[in-house]
């Protein structure tokens, strides 16, 4: 068109190049800038391919004309017909932006017709997931789909591995990340969510729903790597519905969801690691750790627990003691007891309640609660404390 600009003398004042479709109207930043400008009075033509990069839509047409009766557009060229306002040229043009209309909704009709045909024919229109090869050099639209030799059998053992010995995503994810050959198409490591949405993936059993959600179910052409009572029990080990052995990841921790990962604002969950000692005891370690949920590359290392209490014990010192909301019911708890001692003595009088309890500190209280007390007086106690506690570079933070 630039040359067709120099070979006929035309003047281009400037060139606008819009990458948005012109299927629905206003939807297009340059081509709405455009008639803005033409409005001002900054252009009163445009030269352009065709008639239908201008407008599919009755929206942007309409506009179009509108600047073409009231004068500020004076004339359209293109690579074939050239419209200038006049009755003939204005209904020309409308019937060629028409018709590159009534052309795009009977393509959207006829690639959703083509869709269900291939769905009814046994084959989904979209990528099938691991575990499954498609044959390259069949016909296109029917290409069979065949069991990856190499992806297959893991993914079979993965589903074994849920519904008879109560595996987690991450137990899952760890043991994954151990098998070499197991990656995704472009060579990388699965991830968490990857592995919920592979458990959750109906196609390993010969069957699938399309669209998703729609509840119309179809029978693949492709051999299913597990039955469906397998992945139904899959499903409810998954969801917690069934009880399981008590294995990593089914436990519940003191902290999780207490802190946020400084690196990228993802929450922290927490890992168990048992060790033998060679002398027969059985070690316990405590890991907390971002749960990578917004940054899959988050290098935020783990925090043992003890070093987590150590510092939360640090940061207790010097929240407000008013902060803590949780400060009444500790002095509930200890004039419950000093109550409690004394029905118990009978005759031991005031004075000696109080030499066998003397003032408590509440700052120690609450420390003590952190280190020894139960699953929710730890969580109580830190969710009333007013400031966002972050962990950044294994250190605990607390944010205002």
């Amino acid at each position: 068109m630039l040359e067709q600009s120099a070979r006929d003398g035309l003047n281009i004042a400037e060139v606008r190049k819009e990458s948005h479709s012109a299927k629905s109207s206003g939807t297009r930043p340059e081509f709405n800038r455009l008639m803005a400008d033409i409005r001002n009075g900054k252009f009163d033509a445009i030269l352009t391919w065709a008639a239908d990069r201008l407008s599919r839509n009755a929206g942007d047409l309409g506009t179009i004309v509108d600047l073409m009766d009231q004068g500020h557009i004076k004339d359209i060229r293109t690579n074939g017909p050239r419209f200038t306002n006049s009755p003939s040229d204005k209904f020309m043009l409308m019937m060629l932006c028409s018709q590159a209309k009534l052309e795009n909704d009977n393509k959207g009709i006829n690639v959703k017709r083509g869709l269900r045909t291939k769905v009814e024919m046994g084959f989904r229109p979209n990528m099938s997931p691991l575990g499954y090869l498609h044959d390259k050099y069949a016909d296109k639209g029917s290409r069979t789909i065949n069991i990856d030799p190499v992806r297959g059998p893991v993914i079979q053992e993965m589903f074994q591995k849920i519904t008879k010995e109560g595996w987690t995503g991450r137990d899952l994810k760890r043991w994954l990340d151990g098998e070499k050959l197991f990656t995704t198409r472009k060579g990388k490591k699965v991830s968490l969510s990857m592995i919920y949405r592979m458990v959750d993936n109906s196609f390993y059993t010969g069957r699938y729903e399309f669209p998703q959600g729609s509840g119309k179910w179809f029978t693949g052409k492709h051999e299913a790597l597990i039955t469906k009572e397998i992945f139904d029990r899959a499903q409810e080990v998954m969801k917690g519905n069934l009880k399981g052995p008590k294995i990593a990841g089914t436990k519940e921790f003191g902290f999780t969801k207490m802190f946020k990962c400084g690196s990228c604002g993802s929450g922290i969950t927490a890992d168990e690691k048992i060790k033998r000692l060679k002398d027969g005891t059985i070690k316990r370690y405590v890991y907390y750790g971002c749960n990578k949920k917004w940054m899959t590359g988050c290098k935020e290392p783990y925090l043992r627990e003890e070093e987590l209490l150590s510092q939360l014990c640090k940061i207790i010192d010097k929240v407000d003691i008013d902060e803590l909301a949780a400060v009444d019911r500790i002095k509930q708890e200890i004039e419950r007891l000093r109550k409690m001692i004394s029905s118990l003595g009978g005759h031991v009088a005031t004075e000696k309640i109080a030499e066998m309890m003397p003032d408590i500190d509440v700052y120690a209280c609450a420390k003590y609660i952190l280190k020894e007390g139960t699953r929710e007086e730890k969580r109580d106690l830190l969710e009333h404390i007013k400031s966002t506690l972050i962990i950044t570079n294994g250190k605990v933070e607390a944010i205002s």
